[in-house]
This record gives structure tokens, sequence and C-alpha cells, in this order.
């Protein structure tokens, strides 16, 4: 029996920038931080789901960062938040407790290009990067619900 037998239908072909529309994911990092005017911020990683029938399962929507300073930004976390599933009133004590609870949520989020300028070698080049915009609750029933559940002796076969 072989360790690993290749298969060249299983390539990878490279990067591919996710295409803008819905996408169920699930939060996979998220990390609390400053602005440059050292206020707090959150940026948060997403994968887009492997376990639902949609394109670009597996890929990631990186570096997608929430400030508190001003009542837009507070809105735009709120949605956030809420598509997270979170109840309303829902306190966070910091930005990195608010890092730490929304590790692994599952949400819906609508993804939008955005160009930027990047420095090679001297030279700015355009770039275009995945972000999401919106988000909404998933329209999918998670994989397993919070809690589990209990297996006794005599659920055992043995």
């Amino acid at each position: 029996m072989s360790f690993f037998k290749f298969d060249e239908t299983n390539a990878s072909t490279g990067f591919e920038l996710v295409a803008e529309g819905k996408y169920e994911v699930v939060v996979v990092n998220a990390v609390a931080g400053e602005t440059g005017g050292k206020k707090p911020k959150l940026t948060v990683d997403f994968e887009i789901r492997s376990d639902v029938p949609q394109k670009h399962q597996g890929a990631k929507i990186l570096y997608n960062t929430f400030t508190f300073e001003h009542e837009v930004a507070v809105r735009i976390v709120s949605s956030f938040i809420k598509a997270c599933g979170f109840a309303n009133n829902h306190e966070f004590k910091s930005a990195d407790d608010m890092a730490n609870q929304v590790i692994n949520k599952n949400l819906n989020i609508t993804v939008r290009h955005e160009e930027y300028e990047k420095n090679v070698d001297g030279e700015k080049q355009k770039r275009t990067a995945a972000k999401a915009k919106y988000y909404n609750v998933s329209e999918v029933t998670p994989v397993m619900q919070t809690g589990g559940f209990t297996i006794g002796d005599d659920d055992l076969p043995f």
C-alpha cells in the first residue's frame, strides 16, 4: 500500500480570485489590534464552507477589518455580530473578547471586489482583493449544534 498516489486532476491550478456573490462561511481567524490612531480594531478571516455546495469551497476571504470609531463602523460591526448569531444586547469585554467569541461562527457574507495599490520593488501595482461587504445569518444548519450530545454506557454495543 502506498502512502500517496498522485492524481493530476486534483492538482491546484493556483490562486483564483473569489467571485463576487453570496457565500456560506466560517470565521477561521479573528485578531484584535489597534488602528494607526490607537483605536481598537478587529481583523477577521473567513473560509468558504466546504460542507455546503457552492463555488470556491475552502477559499479564504482575508483581512476584513472592523473599527468602532464612528456610527457607520458600529453599524457594520453590529450586522456582523448579528449574523454570527449573538443575542441582542450581548456584551463583549474588549476587542480581544470579541475576537475569541466569533471564532468558528457560521454566517452568510456578500463578497465584493476591492482594488488597492501595492508597492512591489518600488513600483505601484494595482491589485484586486475579495472582501466581505455584507453580513447575514447563515441559511444552512450548522454541522453540529453547540453543546453536543452525551453517550452513555447503554449506548455502547459492548
